[in-house]
C-alpha cells in the first residue's frame, strides 16, 4: 500500500461515532513523528465491545467490508476483527470496559486466562494534527502497554526486531517522568 493513502482513511475513521482510537504502526507514527507516511499494513483500531455492532455498522457504511474475526480468547467475545476497503485492511481491538474509564482485554498467559488494565488515559490523549487531519490515538503510555502485553504473551507472534526500539523512543519521547510502577502492566486473573 502507497503510505500516501492512509491519511485519509485516518481522517474518515477518526470522525466516526461512536469513537475510535488508532494504535499500533500509524499512531507509533503519528505521534512519534508528527505524520502518517511510511507504509502500513493495516490500520489498528481500538472499540469498546458495549458499542461494537454500532462501530461495524459505521465501518460498512463508508464501504468496509463485513468483518470477520481473526482473534478471539473468551468464546463468543472476539478480541481482534479484520475488515477491508479497497486493499486498505483495518484490524479492530475490542476493549471491556469492567471499570468505568478502564479500556482492558483479556489475553492467555502461563497463569491462564489474564485480563490487562490499560492505563487511566489511554482514551484520553489530546487529538494529534497532520496535514489539517486529526488522528484520535490511545495514548504513548497505552502504546507502550498494548505492545508490552503483545510481547509478553506472544499471542500476536514472537518479538520482532523493531519492537524493542519502539518501547524504547516511546519511553524516551513521552514516557521518560514515567515510574516504574507506570510501566508496570496491570493484570487481574479473568
Amino acid at each position: 500500500m502507497s503510505p500516501v493513502g492512509w491519511l485519509p482513511i485516518v481522517a474518515e475513521l477518526c470522525v466516526l461515532d461512536p469513537p475510535v482510537w488508532v494504535f499500533g504502526g500509524i499512531a507509533e507514527e503519528a505521534l512519534l513523528e508528527g505524520s502518517v507516511a511510511r507504509e502500513h499494513g493495516d490500520i489498528d483500531l481500538l472499540v469498546n465491545r458495549d458499542a461494537l455492532s454500532r462501530h461495524i455498522d459505521a465501518f460498512e457504511a463508508i464501504g468496509y467490508s463485513s468483518p470477520q474475526v481473526y482473534f478471539e480468547v473468551v468464546s463468543g467475545q472476539p478480541l481482534v476483527l479484520g475488515a477491508e476497503r479497497g486493499g486498505m485492511p483495518m484490524e479492530i481491538g475490542v476493549y471491556d470496559e469492567i471499570e468505568s474509564g478502564v479500556a482492558s482485554f483479556v489475553l492467555p498467559t502461563e497463569e491462564g486466562l489474564t485480563r490487562f488494565l490499560l492505563p487511566d488515559d489511554t482514551l484520553h490523549h489530546p487529538v494529534t494534527e497532520i496535514d489539517g487531519t486529526a488522528v484520535r490515538t490511545v495514548s504513548p503510555l497505552a502504546l507502550y502497554h498494548l505492545r508490552e502485553a503483545f510481547i509478553l504473551t506472544g499471542v500476536f507472534g514472537p518479538p520482532r526486531d523493531k519492537d524493542a526500539g519502539i518501547q524504547a523512543r516511546l519511553r524516551d519521547r513521552f514516557l521518560s517522568d514515567a515510574t516504574e510502577d507506570d510501566l508496570r502492566l496491570r493484570t487481574v486473573a479473568a
